[in-house]
């Protein structure tokens, strides 16, 4: 039997950090985490790009710890965003797919 999406718990791959007002900056390296991209990394000012997340996406990377299933984030957020979140299952899936398809987000050791 397959697991859905929903039942899936996806797991962040990329470091980030948390705004003063509950955003989220997502770290990706500019040069990937190879040997030769953390060496060249460790000779720039900022060896990141910034991945700005606005409050709802936020919201998704923050729950996305690995324990947390994506149908257990979508209820969350109907209850912290209300209707503004509908249709609520089609756009986390997208959301969370993108994300994979970037390697910003795991599901395979989950799923």
């Amino acid at each position: 039997m397959a697991l859905t999406l929903m039942q899936c718990r996806p797991c962040r791959l990329l470091g980030w950090e948390e705004l003063k007002d509950g955003r989220c900056v997502v770290l990706r390296p500019k040069f990937g985490t190879s040997r030769v991209g953390q060496w060249l990394a460790r000779r720039l000012v900022n060896p990141h790009y910034q991945i700005h997340l606005d409050e709802i996406g936020a919201f998704v990377w923050k729950a996305c710890d690995g324990d947390t299933s994506v149908g257990t984030i979508v209820e969350r957020m109907r209850i912290v965003f209300g209707a503004r979140i509908e249709p609520a299952e089609a756009r986390v899936d997208e959301f969370i797919q993108t994300l994979v398809r970037a390697k910003m987000l795991d599901l395979t050791h989950n799923c």
